[in-house]
């Protein structure tokens, strides 16, 4: 695994969605070697290095490894340091990046069917991944991906759904919204994520493998009702955050 660094970075595109949440792109100034599924610190404030690191937050990587020249995150501003980052991170600031952190990855996925289960901005690491096989082509059996969000405005990736879509081979996903109607060229469904239907789903699938990313209550419920169902802990990978 690559040793951390910190680099400086600069904002380069952002899009805002509902709720302020928002999707930046960064430009690293050295190209970055990372894994899919690991995430970063981002700083605001310069860094010297004859002092300690400024204050930072955590957040997924949501890019291809593959594309060293770019970096992207999503975030939801949810307390003083990411509304600051709403306010600040404009196109051409400069920020600081330490990276590249987490175990959490996607190794166990060769010649596996492959359930990905994200709850709102816990789709950041699943993008990671499917851009990856997007760059290398798919490593898996079949591909599921349940992709939950409470309004239809905080769908962030449907082009990159549609493009999975389109060309990587058994993949198939179902997007939830607990509040909205249907969407003109993508398929969901209103609720929200229910693991007992996912899991009946796909429980006869041989040699199935589970990917969990969400705020924290979601995982623990989750992860409780998946033990209950006799999955071993040995098929279920989870990616839980405040």
């Amino acid at each position: 695994m690559p040793a951390p660094r910190k680099i400086k970075a600069m904002v380069m595109d952002l899009k805002r969605y509902q709720d302020d949440v928002t999707w930046y792109r960064l430009k690293p100034e050295i190209p970055i070697h990372c894994r899919p599924g690991q995430f970063l610190h981002l700083a605001l404030d310069g860094y010297d290095p004859s002092f300690n690191w400024p204050e930072s937050r955590i957040f997924s990587i949501a890019s291809s490894p593959f594309r060293k020249d770019r970096l992207d995150i999503l975030v939801s501003p949810k307390g003083n340091f990411t509304k600051r980052m709403i306010s600040e991170m404009l196109p051409g600031k400069e920020v600081w990046l330490k990276l590249p952190y987490g175990i959490f990855n996607f190794n166990d996925t060769i010649n596996k069917n492959v359930i990905l289960i994200a709850g709102g901005t816990g789709i950041s690491p699943f993008v990671s991944y499917l851009e990856t096989l997007l760059d290398c082509g798919p490593n898996y059996n079949k591909l599921f991906l349940y992709y939950g969000v409470r309004d239809q405005g905080l769908i962030i990736y449907e082009k990159l759904i549609f493009e999975c879509e389109n060309k990587l081979s058994n993949f198939h996903y179902n997007i939830f919204v607990e509040n909205g109607d249907n969407i003109d060229g993508i398929k969901i469904k209103k609720g929200s994520l229910k693991i007992k239907s996912i899991i009946e789903s796909t429980k006869s699938l041989e040699n199935p493998i589970y990917f969990l990313s969400g705020p924290k209550n979601m995982i623990i419920n989750f992860n409780q009702i998946i033990k209950e169902s006799s999955i071993s802990e040995t098929k279920v990978i989870f990616d839980s955050w405040e």
